[in-house]
């Protein structure tokens, strides 16, 4: 299964949308099955009981003609149903290939195919259907068929962008130099990223579909007076409903949900594409639940720590315990495969690996900011002894905004850039440490000032755009520290920057994290930066731990080949400017 697809798939199964998804389940079935389903003849009349409310022989009442409404809204809702997905399927063969060609194509191809999409948006849609019924004899079809073509413009504005998206991706890139059909690329490499936003559109537009076409029947058009359709249940209802405000009440509820569901479920998959929602563990064997329990009963410094060295678990501020983290499905290979790892309070530890090693995903584990679809399958991450896994997220925004800041690999990330430097660290100010306005814009300079800006003043007047590059580092610095936090999290915060600049980051961060006593976890692929700044070091391979220890030993003495590959791999200059190895250099000191 695609990572989309496992998006999806884990969306629709949410209680919300699970519920909405059963309603849609269950009102098609009962609308197909109509014919059995009916109690009554949905034309019969039966004028001596004409606006009845529920009884025994008409459970959800009678309109104005005495005719059954459960049996009208049965045998109504299956017409609308089926005739909303024609402007659907329309838009969806106009949109989607065109779409796919002027996103890949670009140039004359996507100018025009904009402008015909603009020109769709351009028409007023109701009266260009009111004008199809006039000249059609009230032909439903024909009106499905034009609304779907009015309505392709929006089909088409998703496929494109999201074709334009995956246009600039590497593996299309590949498929262009191996020199690949262009109907392959675009229906092997370039179509399936469509599948999430489409399946999203299409419940979306379905339910405005469905809703336009009950208002057109509402006005009398498209549906026969002798058919019955919601929107005619909903104008006989309007009009008796100061004689029997009781018939409105099944007809809205069955419009309303109907509508509501599909809108809710449509609005899920997105939630579950786009990450609105932490990732949660993957629930644990009774087994390992119990133990759990036992921990959690436990004083956080009596908690049994499994880690190798018992000493500097006790000690630790952070503590991570058999971490597993995939992207894939649970049988998939891990991107963090069992990580335990344990940093003292007060020192500098440094997770080292190449690109693709996982050292990232295990600090952003720590944040709880795993990014979707990956999502923690198993493990703990303890802080002062809790269990951060354990919270919600009103919990993890808690540690976040007080415990544990982030600066990130590139610092325009961590700023806004419609507001100014100064309005951003105040407003963290103000939520984080709850200072008033005037005491947040002097906590912001101190902050300013404290991070090495000499001029604090013009630089909290500047938006993000202004700063150069170790400023807007400075800064991204000042916000991480506006919470006062225990453990500073870097992620490669050097690496954006040239080397003058990054000495001076890595002196400054030498500097905070000492006369702040902060625990500082610094991940980065540069030994050079890790030697220079880090305490203890950690050597991430292929999502695992391979070495741990002193820098030091980890660097002069390592143990395992990947951790000597490393060392050999990163060039320094000897005393004779001549380009070495930082293993070799440190074995000649």
């Amino acid at each position: 299964m695609t990572a989309q697809g496992d998006a999806i798939r884990r969306a629709v199964t949410r209680p919300v949308a699970a519920i909405s998804l059963g309603w849609l389940v269950v009102i098609s079935l009962a609308c197909a099955c109509a014919g059995w389903l009916s109690p009554h003849d949905p034309l019969a009349q039966d004028l001596s009981t004409t606006l009845s409310g529920p009884t025994s022989e008409y459970w959800l009442g009678t309109d104005d003609l005495g005719r059954d409404v459960l049996s009208r809204l049965l045998h109504g809702g299956s017409g609308l149903l089926v005739t909303a997905l024609i402007p659907v399927g329309v838009s969806v063969l106009i949109g989607v290939p065109v779409g796919l060609l002027a996103g890949y194509l670009r140039g004359p191809v996507d100018t025009l195919a904009n402008f015909a999409a603009d020109v769709l948006f351009a028409m007023p849609g109701l009266v260009v259907v009111l004008a199809v019924a006039a000249v059609t004899d009230n032909n439903i079809t024909l009106m499905a068929i034009v609304f779907g073509v009015l309505t392709s413009g929006v089909t088409y504005r998703v496929a494109r962008n999201a074709t334009a998206g995956a246009r600039s991706m590497p593996y299309v890139d590949a498929a262009l130099v191996s020199r690949l059909p262009r109907r392959r690329i675009l229906a092997r490499h370039i179509l399936p990223n469509l599948a999430g936003p489409l399946t999203v559109q299409t419940f979306i537009q379905y339910s405005g579909t469905f809703l336009f076409l009950t208002s057109l029947s509402f006005l009398g058009l498209g549906f026969s007076p002798e058919t019955p359709s919601w929107g005619q249940l909903t104008l006989t209802a309007a009009h008796n409903m100061y004689v029997n405000p009781w018939m409105m009440v099944p007809v809205g509820f069955a419009l309303t949900s109907t509508v509501l569901a599909l809108n809710l479920v449509g609005f899920a998959i997105l939630r579950g594409l786009t990450g609105h929602r932490r990732p949660r563990s993957a629930p644990r064997p009774r087994k390992d639940r119990r133990a759990a329990h036992a921990n959690a009963d436990a004083s956080p410094a009596t908690r049994p720590l499994r880690l190798a060295d018992g000493d500097i678990a006790n000690q630790s501020a952070l503590v991570i315990e058999d971490l597993q983290i995939a992207f894939g499905a649970a049988d998939e290979a891990l991107a963090v495969a069992g990580v335990s790892l344990a940093v003292r309070k007060g020192e500098a530890f440094g997770l080292v690996g190449e690109s693709g090693s996982g050292k990232t995903t295990t600090a952003l584990a720590v944040l709880g900011l795993v990014p979707p679809p990956g999502r923690v399958l198993a493990g703990q991450i303890l802080l002062d002894g809790q269990d951060l896994l354990a919270l919600g997220e009103s919990g993890l925004r808690e540690v976040r905004r007080h415990k544990i800041g982030l600066i990130s690999q590139e610092p325009m990330v961590a700023l806004d850039p419609c507001f100014t430097v100064g309005s951003q660290l105040r407003e963290l100010l103000r939520l984080r440490r709850g200072l008033s306005r005037k005491a947040a814009s002097r906590t912001a300079r101190d902050l300013l000032r404290e991070v090495g800006l000499r001029t604090p003043d013009v630089v909290a007047t500047q938006y993000p755009h202004q700063l150069s590059g170790g400023i807007a580092q400075r800064v991204s610095i000042a916000l991480a520290l506006s919470g006062e936090p225990q453990i500073l999290v870097a992620d490669e915060p050097t690496t954006a920057l040239d080397v003058t600049v990054q000495a001076e980051i890595l002196d400054l961060l030498r500097r905070l994290q000492s006369e702040r006593s902060m625990t500082l976890l610094l991940v980065s692929h540069d030994l050079g930066v890790v030697a220079d700044l880090c305490d203890r070091v950690a050597v991430m391979a292929d999502g695992r731990i391979v070495e741990e220890g002193t820098t030091e030993k980890v660097l002069t003495a390592p143990e395992h080949a990947y951790s000597r590959q490393l060392i050999q791999a990163t060039p320094r200059l000897n005393d004779s400017n001549e380009i070495t190895s930082l293993g070799r250099e440190r074995k000649a000191t």
